[in-house]
Order: structure tokens, then sequence, then C-alpha cells
């Protein structure tokens, strides 16, 4: 006689059910386990930002501590001050220098500090810094957002800092402050809701978003391989040769030798010696009024832009409290706010020198030592790397009011 088949309840499987404590372990493992895992590929990971700013930090890393004078700023200073050429013309003055140029192509303000920090943190006993000033864009430009030039300066001061500013100029601009929009922001039913919020919470957010994405390490997996690979930054050993810098031509140059003869570099130039009469008339409004000029146009003109006085002097602060002596430049190309310009002179407790004023530096402003309406040629860099050496040198241990003990000549050509 056949056994009685087993009831359909027995067959049934035997659900497992986690005690409550169990599973807040299991979860704090696979978070703690994540966490470790970022932190490991943190410590591996070749310097983020991209090929210059990868390069740049890879090289300053290594070799920081054979300077002592560092240059700070956007692609007017990756193409306007040569190291050697400032240390020799420095020389002559009985200032002995070691320096670095640590200039990048399209830098936002937050990004210099944030890179200013680290080559604090990478180089202790610096003597000086020449910063150049920009204005602030409180909102990162829609065409960058995400990509890795943006995220990674987003570490948690820097985003609490961004958020801050945002915050004030929210309060002091109010609807001056404008958000821009990308076109998937202008046509996505997900940002129905963020609509409703006013601008500066909306550019926190943007921020709040980056520090998230750096935090986790997003797209970083390059940067990872590189490290454990042991591998340099194709650019690092590029910046060995004229410590930092390179000049247009060069760049230019080297991508024609690849076949790239018509390479934006070379565009640019032709463009400049077209619209000479364009400039020249630039040139003039200059010297007659405050307004941005030259090689701003790289900046989403769409954004709001604004002169960030106590941004500029809590950064002095604390350059001044690293026991390193900070030099606020106002390069020929910037925007020249003279208003603002004497405050800073007045109020930053730093020596401030302004090159943006073509009646007194009209060789600054001539065609023959620029390679277009912002940036130097090979040969101007040379001239204005001996030029702020000497003005630099004439002016140390002067009162921090930016006031020259004399009225600058021209340097030597």
């Amino acid at each position: 006689m056949l056994d009685p088949a087993p009831s359909s309840a027995a067959l049934q499987p035997k659900v497992y059910r986690p005690r409550a404590l169990g599973a807040v372990a299991r979860v704090l493992v696979g978070l703690g386990t994540f966490v470790a895992a970022l932190v490991a590929f943190r410590a591996v990971a070749a310097p983020p930002g991209g090929s210059v700013i990868g390069g740049k930090s890879e090289y300053w890393r290594a070799h920081g501590h054979e300077y002592d004078t560092v240059f700070l700023g956007s692609s007017h200073v990756f193409r306007a001050f040569v190291p050697a050429e400032f240390e020799r013309a420095a020389a002559q003055f009985g200032l002995e220098a070691r320096a670095f140029n640590f200039g990048v192509q399209a830098v936002h303000l937050l990004e210099q500090r944030h890179l200013l920090r680290q080559i604090l943190a990478d180089r202790p006993g610096l003597a000086r810094v020449f910063f150049e000033y920009q204005w602030l864009t409180p909102q990162i430009d829609p065409a960058n957002a995400f990509n890795p030039r943006t995220v990674y300066w987003h570490d948690a001061d820097t985003t609490r800092l961004a958020v801050a500013r945002a915050r004030h100029w929210g309060a002091e601009l109010g609807d001056g402050l404008a958000y821009v929009e990308s076109a998937a922001e202008r046509h996505s039913v997900f940002t129905l809701a963020e609509r409703l919020l006013p601008a500066d919470l909306r550019i926190a957010q943007g921020h709040l978003q980056h520090h998230l994405t750096d935090l986790a390490g997003i797209g970083r997996g390059k940067e990872v391989l590189r490290g454990l690979l042991g591998r340099a930054s194709g650019q690092t050993a590029r910046y060995r040769a004229q410590h930092g810098y390179l000049s247009l031509e060069e760049d230019e140059r080297e991508l024609a030798a690849r076949g790239e003869t018509r390479n934006s570099y070379r565009a640019r130039r032709e463009r400049f010696l077209a619209e000479q009469d364009a400039y020249h008339a630039g040139i003039d409004r200059l010297d007659a009024e405050a307004q941005v000029f030259g090689d701003g146009d790289w900046v989403d003109g769409s954004l709001t832009r604004v002169d960030d006085l106590e941004l500029m002097q809590g950064l002095a602060r604390e350059v001044a409290a690293a026991g390193v002596e900070l030099v606020l430049v106002i390069l020929p190309s910037q925007s020249a706010n003279r208003p603002f310009e004497e405050r800073l002179m007045e109020e930053l407790g730093a020596l401030v020198l302004r090159y943006n004023l073509p009646e007194r530096y009209p060789a600054l402003y001539d065609p023959e030592l620029r390679w277009d309406s912002g940036h130097l040629s090979a040969e101007g860099a040379l001239y204005f790397s001996r030029l702020l050496a000497r003005d630099y040198c004439a002016q140390r241990g002067t009162a921090r009011d930016g006031a020259p003990r004399h009225e600058p000549a021209e340097a030597q050509q």
C-alpha cells in the first residue's frame, strides 16, 4: 500500500524572515564595504580633473618641493607666465625664486580656490602665490555639468562655500540672479517642481548634486585604472620642460604637425588678425569705461557674473594664515571694473597688481605681442613675465594697499 501523498502545505518553501537586527547589520556591512571600496579607489586613483589639471597636479605632487612661487589662474596665466623668465628678471632685482605655472584653461573661481588649497597642502613651505583675479559665476555652466572637470572640485568644503555664495547672491540680487536652464531641463517634466524654487536654491542644488557625484566616485574609472597601473598622465612630462608654461604657438605647431592645420588655435589667430579695427576699438573703450573685454566670451554670457569681495577676502586670510604671500593679479585680458578694483586694492589685505590698463601698459595690448584678443603671444609672455617680476620686486614689503612706490615704467623688451 502506497504512503499517502504529502500535503501541499508541506511542499511550500520556508520563507526566511531575518530579524530586524540582522537586517540592519547586513545593510551596514554593505554600506561599509561600499565606503571602503570608495576610499581604496580614491587612494590609488590618479589626480582627477582631466588631462591638463591631472597632469599638472601629478607633476606638482612629485616636484612641488622644488618651487617657492606659483602662478595660478586660467588660460590667460597658462599662456602668459614664463617661470624661467620671471626667475631671471627677479634675480636682477635681488629676489631668488623658483616658479611654476599652474594655469589651466577656463578655470572657475571656486575651482581655482580648490586648486590653491591643494597646492598649499602639497607644498606647505611655499613663499608666494600669484593669483589671477576673476569674477564668480555662482551657477555651474549647464554645458559643463557633470563632466570630470566640473565634478572633481566639489569636495565638502568647496561645495559648502559654493552653496553659501549662491544663497548670498540670491539675497543680494533677488531676481537679478538668474538660473540658466539647459535644453534638457527646459523640456523635462521632471524639473517642473524645481522650477518653482528661487534661482539661488536651484544653483545650490546643482552644486550639491555635483558633490554627491564626486563623493560616489562616479566617472573616475579611468583614473583608478591608471593609478593601479602606475601610468603617468600624458600631460605630466609636457609640463616639466618649462615648469608648467606652454605657449599657444607651441600648441598650434603640435596640432599642425599631427595634420590638424585648421585647428581652433589657428582659427582664433586668423580671426584676431582679420578683426584689428574691432580689437583697437575695444582697447579704446577699455581705457574709457568699466567693461568685460577680450576673451571673456568663454563664459556663457547668460550666466550671472559677480565681483565677490567677501570670497576674495576669505581666500586672502586663508593664504596668509598658511604663511604664504598672496599677490592678486588682474591680467590684461580681464574685466575692467575699476570701482571694484579700487576696493580690492584698499580692502583685500594683499598686494594687488593691475595690468588691464592700456594707457599705462600699452605694450601688453600691442597686437605684435598677442596671439588673440585674450591671450599673449610667446614674445608677449616673456615681456609680461619681466614686467611682473619688476613690479612685484618694487612693491615687496610695502603696505598691502596695492599702491606702487612709483609710476611703473615700461619693462625692457
